[in-house]
This record gives C-alpha cells, sequence and structure tokens, in this order.
C-alpha cells in the first residue's frame, strides 16, 4: 500500500499506510476513534458504539456558571483586599518596616495577587471556545477537543478525510452559521 503522508503546521498527519488519521490530539481509524495526549492514548470510542459524531464550537467548561461565579467572587475578594491593604499602609501602617526592611504584609499581598489572577483566569476560561467532536454512543457522550493550532480549513479538510476513508458521518450544521467561507 502506498504511503500518503501529508503534514501541516498543525500537525495535521494522515496516514494511510496504517489506516488512521490523525492531529495532535485525535486520531481516526476504521475501528474506533481515540483521544490523544501526546503518543498515549486517554481514551478510545469502538466504532460499534458511536450513534452520532457532531462538531460543534464549546469552549469545554463543563459548568461555566460555576467558572463565572467563582471567577467573579475570587477576583472581587482579591481586589477589595489588595485595596484594603494598600488604603491601611496609607493610613499609617507603613507596607516596609524602616527598622528591620522587612514588608511584613509581603505574603499578604502575594496571597491577594494569587487570588486576583486565578479569578481572572476562570473568567478567561468561559470565553476561550475551540471546535470539538462530540462523540454520542451508548455510554454517554463524549468531548474531543481540535488542537487550538488547527484553523477551521484543516478541520474540515480532517472531516473530510475521516469521511472519505473509513465513512463517518459527522455532521457540521455548526458550520453553516458560520457561512462557506470560514
Amino acid at each position: 500500500m502506498e504511503v500518503d503522508l501529508q503534514k501541516t503546521k498543525a500537525g495535521l498527519v494522515i496516514k494511510t499506510d496504517h489506516n488512521t488519521i490523525r492531529c495532535p490530539t485525535l486520531e481516526i481509524s476504521g475501528t474506533a476513534i481515540r483521544e490523544l495526549d501526546g503518543d498515549k492514548t486517554v481514551f478510545t470510542v469502538p466504532r460499534e458504539q458511536i450513534r452520532h459524531i457532531s462538531l460543534f464550537y464549546d469552549t469545554g467548561v463543563k459548568n461555566p456558571f460555576c467558572h463565572y461565579f467563582l471567577g467573579f467572587v475570587l477576583f472581587l475578594i482579591g481586589l477589595i483586599g489588595l485595596i484594603a491593604v494598600l488604603l491601611a499602609s496609607v493610613g499609617g501602617h507603613p507596607l516596609i518596616q524602616p527598622e528591620t526592611g522587612v514588608s511584613e504584609l509581603t505574603p499578604l499581598l502575594l496571597g491577594l495577587w494569587t487570588i486576583i489572577g486565578i479569578g481572572l483566569w476562570l473568567l478567561m476560561s468561559i470565553f476561550r471556545a475551540r471546535y470539538q467532536l462530540l462523540i454520542d454512543t451508548a455510554n454517554g457522550v463524549r468531548k474531543v477537543p481540535f488542537p487550538k493550532s488547527m484553523d477551521l480549513q484543516q478541520i474540515r479538510q480532517f472531516i473530510r478525510r475521516a469521511h472519505m476513508f473509513f465513512g463517518y458521518e459527522i455532521d457540521v450544521s455548526v458550520l453553516d452559521k458560520i457561512g462557506p467561507s470560514a
């Protein structure tokens, strides 16, 4: 069998000698779909168990309200605490002790900045969406994300090859909302 090996900037590799289509996070063969972490298989969904496969655009956050609420609360607590410490230092309690040259509040300030950072990270994670495959099986639903580095054209090519080589029917109706030029 002749080897068809295609590699793009995102790492999309198509190997027909092993009957697989592979990108950094996903491998499709005639018998299964696998989520990958490097060269290690995270999980495998046998073809017989697959009921429906669709492409969708999502953040991957399981509960966005909790992310938003927790992120907002942590950010607010950190910000209020930071303002209170700075106002206390202006009001008579110096941040650096003149006799020792050491700040008593350094651990507190670092902790507050850390809380603010974690809160911002949680808030921003809500808005970091990317394309994923939603695989519906008898045992539940699995989400397999495409790498962030893959653009929409490469994802379309990957899905076309999965259909052409292995006959997988992947619902790409989410692309109709974006338009044909995307």
